[in-house]
C-alpha cells in the first residue's frame, strides 16, 4: 500500500471519528454552542417591546462601554449621513430611530462572539460579511415588498448562524481530541450540519419564532408552510449579498429576476434593478463593521 493511500485512510478515519462525535453531541443536545451575549438578548427584548423608549435603549447600550463606542462609531459614520454631529446615543436614536440603533447594537454585540474561532478568522469574516449583507438586503426587500411586520434584519443576520457555530464546535472537537481535519473535511461537516446547528442555536438563544423559522426554512422558501414571506425575503437577500460580495452584480439582476422568488413578490427586472441600485451603500455598511 502506498504512503499516499495510508495517509488518505488515516485522514478518512479522522473525519469519521469527528463526525461521529459531532452527531452524538448534536443528538444529545450537548454541542458547545456560543452563548448569546446578555446585552444582545436585552436589545432584542427591548426592540420587541411595545413599551420601549429611546432613553431606555440609550441607557442599556451605554452600560457597555465597548458596545456604546462601536455603536456610536457606526452611527456617526458617513453611511448614515447625519446633518449635524451626533454627540450621544440619545441623539443617535433620535436621528436613526430605535429600530436602526437596535439592529446596530445587536450586530456589534454578536459580532465578537461569532468571530472567535482560533485559526479560522478569515473564513468566519467571510461568513460574517455575508450575514451582515443579507441583513441589510433583507430589510430593503421587506420594505419594498411591504413586509415590515417581520424581523427581517435579524432573520437575515442570523439566517446562516449555524455555519460559524458549527465551525466553532468542530474546531473545538478537533482540538480537544487531537484529531486534525483538512479544510475540505471541515467544510464538508459544516455544509452537512449547519442548518440543524443553526436551528438549535436560534432556539437556545430564544430568538423570535419568525427568526427560528427562517433559519430552518429560507433555502426552501417555496415549501414553507409558515413564514413564507420571511423565508422568501431572506432567500432573495442572501443571493443579492452573494452577488455583491462576489462582485457579480451585473449578473444579479437577470438571474434573480428570473428566479421564482421574484414572481412571489410580483416583481420583474425593473424592481430587481431598483434593489441592485443600493449595492454600494450596503457594501459601505458592511465595511463599517
Amino acid at each position: 500500500m502506498s504512503i499516499e493511500r495510508v495517509r488518505q485512510l488515516v485522514e478518512a478515519d479522522n473525519y469519521e471519528f469527528i463526525r461521529g462525535l459531532f452527531v452524538g453531541q448534536m443528538t444529545r443536545g450537548e454541542l458547545d454552542l456560543p452563548m448569546l451575549p446578555e446585552i444582545a438578548a436585552r436589545v432584542v427584548a427591548v426592540a420587541g417591546s411595545p413599551d420601549a423608549d429611546a432613553s431606555g435603549l440609550a441607557r442599556m447600550i451605554a452600560g457597555d462601554q465597548a458596545l456604546a463606542a462601536h455603536v456610536m462609531r457606526v452611527a456617526t459614520s458617513a453611511i448614515y449621513q447625519p446633518r449635524h454631529p451626533i454627540e450621544s446615543l440619545q441623539h443617535a436614536i433620535s436621528w436613526l430611530g430605535m429600530a436602526e440603533v437596535s439592529d446596530i447594537a445587536f450586530t456589534v454585540a454578536v459580532q465578537g462572539k461569532l468571530l472567535n474561532v482560533p485559526g479560522r478568522r478569515a473564513r468566519v469574516q467571510r461568513m460574517w460579511k455575508q450575514a451582515v449583507g443579507t441583513a441589510q438586503w433583507a430589510r430593503l426587500v421587506a420594505d419594498s415588498a411591504g413586509c415590515q411586520g417581520e424581523p427581517s434584519y435579524l432573520a437575515g443576520l442570523l439566517h446562516e448562524i449555524g455555519k460559524p457555530a458549527a465551525l466553532q464546535a468542530i474546531a473545538e472537537l478537533s482540538r480537544r481530541s487531537k484529531t486534525p481535519l483538512s479544510e475540505d473535511e471541515v467544510d464538508k461537516l459544516v455544509a452537512e450540519f449547519h442548518t440543524t446547528v443553526g436551528t438549535q442555536l436560534a432556539g437556545a438563544w430564544k430568538l423570535p419564532d419568525a427568526v427560528v423559522g427562517v433559519v430552518g426554512g429560507w433555502r426552501n422558501w417555496a415549501e414553507a408552510t409558515e413564514r413564507r414571506d420571511a423565508c422568501a425575503t431572506v432567500y432573495l437577500a442572501h443571493h443579492l449579498s452573494e452577488h455583491m460580495l462576489a462582485n457579480s452584480g451585473s449578473l444579479a439582476a437577470d438571474a434573480l429576476a428570473s428566479d421564482p422568488v421574484s414572481a412571489h413578490f410580483g416583481w420583474g427586472l425593473p424592481e430587481i434593478l431598483g434593489l441592485c441600485g443600493h449595492t454600494e451603500h450596503i457594501r459601505a455598511v458592511i465595511d463599517g463593521y
